[in-house]
């Protein structure tokens, strides 16, 4: 399976109209009919730079309303807001906008910020090499996951989350691994908070049968979900670091018969790769840690000699 399917099981998913790795897939009927709301204009504005991001060009005023179903008038006036703020460039030769560069620099630092030196796109790479199925990083972001990296296999069978794209903690193995690393008030509470608004769907696990999941991926270390979405399942590890405040997760995703008949293949692949990268990370850091200590001993000798001169 490639992306040509409708997978509205993700906030931000592929719809029928064009790939949406956006917002705007919560109103093409899938899990997330959000009692919280979302303010629209908000929405729009970031809609309009990802519909930049997934054509790469730039694009006529109609191109613009006509892809994401806005009015005319909503989206001139919004086009015209963002050029004033500096995010749009309107060329009046071709009639087309253009993010400019202050777009491009507001994430610059975001990168090194949460993962410092740590390789975790190397770590999906490896996962995805050595499993031949689609590889994911994820971390928890309010009641959701969200998909950080995914690097996709060559074949077809597959069914691959949008990079960006969010799933309800409840319905995703990286969720129920990550809560299983939460205390049991704290998995409670956000069970409720997903109820209460309406993330979960008709058919949403109560308490107690989450809570099963929960322990029995505390038990084994890792999470198997089969069927969260028809035909996919997803097998995930929690990872031990967190940055900042946020943890993250890495599993596998793929068709149903695919991870059955490499379940216990795929389990041990991923742990050999966490087990691999947490020595790396803590050699590094342990190496790091000894530079900034000679750091630290060069500057006192400089002071020290500095003291000394003076008298």
């Amino acid at each position: 399976m490639g992306r040509s399917g409708e997978f509205c099981s993700y906030v931000g998913c592929y719809g029928s109209k064009r790939p949406q790795t956006g917002l705007k897939a919560c109103e093409n009927g899938g899990e997330q009919s959000l009692k919280r709301g979302i303010v629209k204009s908000a929405w729009r504005t970031l809609e309009v730079l990802e519909l930049f991001e997934e054509e790469r060009r730039p694009l006529r005023l109609h191109e613009i309303y006509e892809a994401l179903g806005y009015p005319q008038s909503s989206a001139t006036n919004l086009l015209k807001s963002m050029v004033m703020m500096g995010y749009l460039n309107y060329s009046h030769s071709t009639w087309t906008y253009l993010p400019t560069a202050r777009v491009a620099t507001l994430g610059k630092w975001l990168f090194q910020f949460m993962y410092g030196q740590r390789d975790y796109r190397g770590l999906v790479d490896r996962i995805q090499r050595e499993t031949d199925e689609t590889a994911v990083l994820a971390m928890q972001n309010d009641l959701f996951i969200q998909y950080v990296a995914v690097c996709e296999p060559g074949h077809d069978a597959k069914i691959p989350p949008p990079e960006g794209g969010l799933r309800v903690m409840t319905r995703s193995s990286a969720g129920l691994a990550l809560m299983s690393e939460m205390p049991d008030r704290q998995v409670e509470k956000l069970i409720r908070q997903i109820h209460y608004y309406e993330l979960s769907g008709e058919d949403a696990l109560n308490l107690k049968d989450i809570m099963r999941e929960v322990d029995w991926v505390r038990r084994t270390g890792y999470c198997l979900l089969k069927d969260s979405i028809p035909g996919a399942s997803g097998i995930a590890f929690p990872l031990r670091d967190e940055h900042h405040g946020i943890h993250m997760a890495i599993g596998v995703g793929g068709t149903t018969d695919r991870i059955s008949r490499k379940e216990v293949d795929i389990i041990e692949i991923i742990r050999n790769a966490i087990k691999d990268f947490e020595a790396e990370t803590n050699e590094f850091d342990e190496q790091a840690l000894a530079a900034k200590l000679r750091e630290v001993r060069k500057n006192v000798h400089q002071t020290n000699e500095h003291y000394h001169s003076l008298y």
